[in-house]
């Protein structure tokens, strides 16, 4: 099986990509929000992007196929978790509620950064140089996961993912946050 990268960006200013011809099936897709989205919490694209629907052509990459960046940020020091225009996107966008856990590759810690965005209780509990530790409640983890539980399950049907596949892909959703399941 033949893996395709495949990228989605903002061009320029407000005006996005066309991503309905792309055949996403078995690729691993960077996606890419601009300092432009962040800044002016332009939240539209990747909301519609992350919808639960059985014409979204994201459906067809499988679960956990989703790298997110932000671009722009690149002589900045501070992580994206650190600047206040990225928490208020995700904030904004997590009101729509993308099923995160469907889309995004586990291993990318992109789930841990939107929940430490959203999180009421987060906070950074060890730092040294490349390596940071994010901190929030494991109920509010929880509570993350569950909201998008049944939404995860109805993309993996649209999709057509196995049950084994989509079971190793909640296992490692929910090992990133310290849950293990039998």
């Amino acid at each position: 099986m033949k893996i395709h990268t495949k990228t989605h960006t903002l061009l320029s200013g407000n005006v996005p990509t066309d991503m309905s011809k792309t055949d996403f099936k078995n690729s691993i897709v960077t996606y890419q929000i601009s300092r432009f989205e962040v800044e002016n919490c332009l939240t539209e694209r990747l909301v519609h992007e992350l919808r639960v629907h059985k014409n979204n052509p994201l459906i067809q990459a499988g679960p956990g196929s989703v790298i997110f960046m932000v671009t722009g940020y690149d002589y900045d020091s501070r992580e994206v978790y650190q600047i206040p225009e990225f928490v208020a996107f995700i904030r904004k966008a997590n009101e729509s509620s993308p099923c995160w856990i469907y889309y995004a590759a586990p291993e990318s810690y992109w789930l841990q950064t939107v929940v430490f965005c959203i999180s009421k209780t987060a906070y950074v509990s060890g730092s040294r140089p490349g390596f940071r530790t994010l901190a929030f409640s494991p109920y509010e983890a929880a509570g993350f996961i569950d909201q998008q539980l049944d939404d995860c399950c109805e993309l993996s049907i649209i999709a057509k993912v196995s049950e084994k596949k989509s079971k190793k892909h909640l296992k490692h959703v929910f090992g990133c946050f310290g849950i293990d399941l039998p």
